[in-house]
């Protein structure tokens, strides 16, 4: 699958980053300059940590564990903040920022999680201060009208982050599936075999087959029946062609009833075998229109390591197969008139 989001993640990543670095760095020196040496040094130890996370983020790409690292690091500074009061007791201010970074950086449910740990954190501090194993900077008042506020931020933070998701959740949908078919659209597919291509070329992945595919007589349905039941049978063969293949599988469609697919550490024997018992339940099941289909196979990388040079290659072998179908028809049509 193509991460069209990577991108944004990781000028978010970089973003939040080196502008939360570059306060606490700003802070943890007027700390130093004002001589409380505990509190700059942590500043700046953690702000440190924090700029490691994203040069470690370029070599291991794992944004979850970068985005985790990131709010630990929020976490402690935070909690530090409430302890020592920050810059003339303004710490407590930092703390709306949280909910926000949360959200952005991780799925609701999962920054749901770590505003509970943040708020039970600071309930937890309150609890220590009360029973006096603790001194904080803030009076319970304080904290609790802080906490109050909190509580308002993350709920807005919240149902605006479930509504931007969910509207983002059914952009991508759209922009990566075909309306008629539920399969993958053109653009889709094209950018998943350059994907493909770049992982053999790494030698992230062994083989793949392109498999382009075009149904025969499909004009005669839409002759026949309409546009209207012609989309009915692309729905139904679709839905034929997704149910024998695996999940792992990726198929689109690329044009009117043409289709494409990305069969990954292929046998091209065993993929023939299928396309061939799919002929055959098509050939059956929409006998009225003599409906068949034609299909091309190119494995890269045996046979090439171009994406241009494969789809022609699978193009031509289907044109190929095509023939070959309009020829035994023609013949097949001749033998019944001279009957």
């Amino acid at each position: 699958m193509i991460t069209y989001f990577k991108d944004y993640q990781e000028k978010l990543l970089y973003s939040i980053t080196f502008v939360g670095s570059g306060f606490t760095y700003l802070y943890g020196g007027v700390h130093l300059y004002n001589g409380d040496y505990f509190i700059g040094i942590c500043e700046i130890i953690l702000s440190t940590l924090a700029v490691i996370n994203v040069f470690l983020y370029k070599y291991h790409k794992n944004f979850d564990l970068a985005a985790d690292i990131i709010l630990v690091l929020m976490f402690a500074v935070l909690n530090l903040l409430i302890i020592t009061g920050g810059l003339e007791r303004t710490g407590i201010f930092w703390i709306y920022t949280f909910p926000l970074l949360a959200f952005f950086l991780k799925s609701i449910k999962k920054a749901f999680i770590w505003n509970g740990i943040l708020f039970f954190s600071f309930l937890f501090l309150i609890f220590m201060q009360k029973s006096g194993f603790l001194r904080i900077s803030y009076s319970f008042i304080e904290m609790r009208q802080a906490l109050s506020a909190y509580l308002a931020v993350f709920l807005i933070a919240f149902f605006y982050s479930y509504i931007l998701k969910s509207l983002n959740k059914n952009l991508w949908k759209a922009s990566i599936y075909d309306p008629l078919t539920d399969l993958y659209n053109r653009k889709y597919i094209y950018q998943s075999l350059e994907l493909e291509i770049e992982r053999i070329k790494r030698g992230l992945r062994e083989t793949v087959c392109i498999v382009y595919i075009d149904l025969d007589n499909f004009k005669v349905v839409n002759d026949m029946d309409g546009h209207i039941t012609g989309d009915k049978v692309l729905k139904k063969v679709s839905h034929i062609l997704r149910n024998n293949f695996r999940k792992v599988d990726l198929l689109g469609r690329v044009g009117g009833d043409e289709f494409l697919l990305l069969v990954e550490n292929c046998k091209i024997e065993k993929i023939e075998n299928r396309l061939n018992k799919i002929k055959s339940e098509i050939e059956e099941r929409f006998e009225k229109y003599n409906l068949s289909l034609s299909y091309g196979i190119v494995k890269i990388p045996e046979e090439t390591e171009k994406m241009e040079k494969a789809l022609k290659m699978a193009d031509k072998r289907m044109y190929i197969m095509k023939k070959k179908h309009k020829k035994i028809e023609s013949i097949s049509n001749l033998k019944k008139t001279c009957k």
